[in-house]
């Protein structure tokens, strides 16, 4: 029997992120400055982000404590000072042990259940474009959370995501579009697709935006 302590719950783990961020830009050494950008970096090997900058409004890099050395790019590896609610795995590797459990759920409901469309690794699909959106969460709600805990932050302040090599846009109408294309396409089952909801989220309203589309 699958294993029904597995949740994705990509609205925990944006706020997971979101509160992680906060707490590592708090710990750099700020000064007077303002934080102007917090950039965020992703690897192609992890599920969660791997490093950030902080960019004052000097234009100058925050650096964190002192004990930490910056990576090639100065960015400074993101320290996880709390515990994940999510069961999402740090490393892409891991990530079939999470959504094996999910495919034998679905199968048992629906003998037709396109496997390999659930995975957090091949752009595209529902897994990977959710994952996607929890960062473009992310990209709203920081500015919010740095307020929160007391970091002044300039008029012109943005989060940005890189993958190494270019920025990365989570334009939500797109994956919208492209979240309704693979729930069209691969939950079709409605037992499916309440199975996906309730596994995918954590609080009501954002499982009924899913059942919605």
């Amino acid at each position: 029997m699958a294993n029904p302590k597995v949740h994705y719950d990509f609205d925990r783990f944006a706020e997971f992120l979101c509160v992680t961020l906060a707490e590592n830009t708090a710990r750099c050494q700020l000064g007077l400055n303002k934080v102007q950008k917090v950039r965020i970096f992703t690897h192609s090997d992890q599920l969660w982000p791997v490093s950030f900058k902080v960019i004052l409004d000097n234009e100058l890099v925050a650096p964190p404590h002192p004990s930490l050395k910056p990576n090639q790019d100065a960015s400074y590896d993101i320290q996880y000072y709390y515990r994940c609610p999510s069961s999402i795995p740090v490393s892409a590797s891991e990530a079939q042990r999470i959504t094996d459990p999910f495919i034998l759920q679905a199968k048992a409901l629906d003998a037709e259940f396109y496997a390999d469309a659930w995975s957090f690794n091949m752009p595209g699909c529902l897994p990977y474009l959710l994952k996607d959106m929890a960062f473009r969460n992310v990209s709203r709600n920081l500015a919010r959370q740095l307020k929160h805990q007391g970091i002044e932050i300039s008029d012109d302040f943005s989060v940005q995501f890189h993958n190494g090599e270019n920025f990365l846009s989570f334009n939500y109408d797109s994956l919208v579009q492209q979240i309704q294309q693979q729930i069209q396409f691969y939950l079709s089952h409605s037992n499916v697709k309440q199975l996906a909801a309730d596994m995918c989220f954590a609080h009501a309203v954002n499982k009924q935006w899913f059942m919605g589309l």
